[in-house]
């Protein structure tokens, strides 16, 4: 536990693949909690279900273990995590015949919205009853979003993804990305017209938290072909 501790304050990433790699298989559990928030609400963006995205997260997981030897390292772990996500979110949509309406995209607009810094442990009750109202009709608002800008405002204002990031994780130019922010912005602003609080949209706890890393280790461990270079 003491390694694990150490291991997850100084090293990136691809060093911990590279551990992994050479059969330390348990250091993978740092990689899915250093993860597992942005993963998940990257996911709910696209399900807008939090029981499949919690199952559809822990896919990738599994996936992109079956995946590490032909991590070529050509883009950060990160950008290369979340495109198997995405690919696990828009594979489960296709299964279960779900498709979302796309609307062209405009650019121009003044989407700037208000953002202030939320403080939960300062609240008093009747803040946090009406914190907790404003975010169900901030979810809503972002659930009915069509898929391409709900992707790109939930990796940006939620997540707090580069430009560049977000536009390496979802395929598309940087000015697209920031085209459907804006559109993504001003479509919420029509919505809702007030101040939103990102910090506990798609509610993401240790209980889920604990629960995806469990699932996954229990699943990877029968992998043989993970953990010996050739």
């Amino acid at each position: 536990m003491a390694t694990m501790k150490v291991a997850a304050g100084i090293l990136s990433d691809e060093e911990i693949i590279a551990r992994v790699l050479d059969g330390e298989k348990e250091l993978y559990e740092l990689i899915m909690r250093r993860h597992n928030q942005r993963l998940f609400k990257i996911c709910r963006a696209y399900v807008r279900d939090g029981d499949e995205a919690e199952d559809i997260v822990q896919e990738a997981y599994v996936k992109a273990y079956e995946q590490l030897p032909r991590f070529e390292q050509r883009a950060k772990f990160s950008t290369w995590l979340i495109r198997i996500l995405i690919n696990e979110a828009l594979a489960h949509i296709r299964r279960n015949g779900r498709f979302t309406s796309i609307e062209p995209d405009e650019g121009g607009m003044n989407a700037g919205m208000i953002h202030e810094p939320h403080s939960p442990e300062n609240e008093t009750p009747s803040e946090r009853t009406m914190n907790d109202e404003l975010k169900n009709v901030l979810e809503e608002a972002i659930d009915a979003l069509p898929e391409k800008y709900r992707s790109v405002f939930v990796m940006r204002a939620i997540e707090g993804m580069s430009v560049a990031e977000t536009s390496e994780s979802l395929k598309i130019s940087q000015e697209n990305v920031k085209v459907r922010l804006n559109r993504a912005k001003e479509m919420l602003r029509r919505r809702i017209g007030k101040v939103y609080r990102d910090a506990t949209v798609y509610h993401f706890d240790l209980v889920r938290c604990n629960r995806i890393v469990a699932n996954v280790l229990k699943r990877v461990k029968r992998y043989e072909g993970i953990g010996t270079r050739q």
